[in-house]
C-alpha cells in the first residue's frame, strides 16, 4: 500500500470549512467599518497636514529673504562697492511692478542707478515664492529695492512682510536697519501686529 506521507500540521485543512471561510476575505460590513475609520482619519489628519506644509513653505521663504539680505550686504563689503537687491520677473533685471514674490536679484550697481544694465554683475537670482505664500516690502526711500554700500550700511529703515494665505496668523518679518542688520520678528518695526501684504 502506497502512503504519501502528509506535512505536519497540514493534515485536514483543506476539508475544513473553517479554514475556508478564513481565506475568504472580508465581509461588507468589516469594508464599510474600515473606509468610515480610514475617512475620519483623513478629515483629522489633511488639515493638519495642510497647516504644517503652509509652515514649512514660510519658513523657507523667510530663510531665503534672510540669506539673501545678509548675502548682498557681505557682497557689498566684499567687492568694495554698491550693491542692490530688488524685485525682479525674469531673474535678469528689476521691475517696479507687482510684488517681490514674483522673485528677485542681486547685482553690484556700477552705475549707480539702482536698475541693472547689461554689463553689471549679476549675483544672485531667487525665483517665485511657493503657491500661497505672500511677500512685501515697504520702506521709506523706495519699496522696489534695498541698496547696500560698501561699509555695509543700507541707510533706510524697511521692513519686509511674509505669510501664508492661509495662515494669516503667523506672518512674519524681517526688518532691515539704517546700519544694514536684518531682524526676524513677529511684529511690525513700531511694535504693531503684522499684516498679511495682498
Amino acid at each position: 500500500m502506497d502512503v504519501t506521507p502528509t506535512p505536519a500540521g497540514t493534515a485536514g485543512r483543506a476539508q475544513s470549512p473553517v479554514f475556508r471561510r478564513r481565506i475568504g476575505g472580508i465581509s461588507l460590513m468589516d469594508l464599510i467599518t474600515g473606509v468610515a475609520i480610514a475617512s475620519l482619519l483623513l478629515g483629522i489628519g489633511i488639515p493638519g497636514f495642510q497647516r504644517y506644509l503652509a509652515s514649512s513653505r514660510l519658513v523657507t521663504s523667510t530663510n531665503l529673504m534672510a540669506r539673501s539680505l545678509a548675502l548682498a550686504r557681505s557682497e557689498a563689503v566684499r567687492r568694495r562697492q554698491v550693491v542692490v537687491i530688488c524685485k525682479s520677473r525674469d531673474q535678469q533685471t528689476c521691475t517696479r511692478e507687482g510684488s517681490w514674490r514674483q522673485g528677485w536679484i542681486l547685482f553690484a550697481d556700477e552705475q549707480p542707478d539702482r536698475l541693472r544694465g547689461e554689463n553689471e554683475p549679476l549675483l544672485a537670482a531667487r525665483g517665485p515664492l511657493p503657491t500661497g505664500i505672500q511677500l512685501d516690502y515697504r520702506a521709506f526711500r523706495s519699496s522696489n529695492f534695498i541698496t547696500f554700500y560698501p561699509t555695509g550700511i543700507s541707510l533706510a529703515n524697511g521692513t519686509f512682510t511674509l505669510c501664508h494665505r492661509r495662515e494669516a496668523a503667523s506672518a512674519r518679518a524681517l526688518i532691515v536697519s539704517k546700519t544694514g542688520r536684518v531682524r526676524l520678528s513677529r511684529r511690525r518695526a513700531n511694535g504693531q501686529p503684522l499684516d498679511c501684504p495682498g
